[in-house]
């Protein structure tokens, strides 16, 4: 009964349910880890990102954020660059590979999002978005 109402698990539950429907995609169809996924997602979104900043924004430990990094440079998906005033930061930012890698895995996570929300009413949906942002807002996450 504890666990029906604690909050933490509940959002553990949920997002770990939630990511596994779209683990497939970016994992068995484009090789990606999910740090991986998460780290290209969010530097597509700024013009460049440190790894202090990933780790925040993903969120991730920085082992995993590293690793992530170098995996997506190998591929040629990022480039990162030293800190002109700091040697010790390092910038990362897209690619135009890492762009157009993206853009073709970004509309099959969008589909598989569509699809899990797929049985909701327009009105639950608009209600889920609402609940979302007021944790957000609690959270200061956005």
């Amino acid at each position: 009964m504890f666990l029906r109402h604690y909050l933490p698990y509940r959002l553990n539950l949920l997002a770990e349910l939630t990511s596994e429907n779209t683990r497939n995609i970016y994992r068995s169809r484009h090789g990606l880890s999910r740090s991986e996924w998460r780290v290209l997602v969010n530097l597509a979104e700024a013009p460049t990102l440190t790894a202090s900043d990933l780790c925040h924004r993903v969120p991730a430990h920085k082992t995993k954020v590293s690793r992530a990094l170098a995996e997506l440079e190998k591929r040629g998906w990022i480039k990162r660059t030293t800190d002109a005033h700091d040697r010790r930061i390092a910038h990362a930012a897209i690619t135009l590979k890492g762009k157009r890698a993206l853009n073709k895995i970004r509309p099959e996570m969008e589909a598989a999002t569509d699809a899990l929300l797929a049985p909701l009413t327009e009105e639950d949906r608009v209600k889920l978005d609402e609940g979302l942002a007021v944790l957000e807002r609690l959270f200061d996450a956005t």
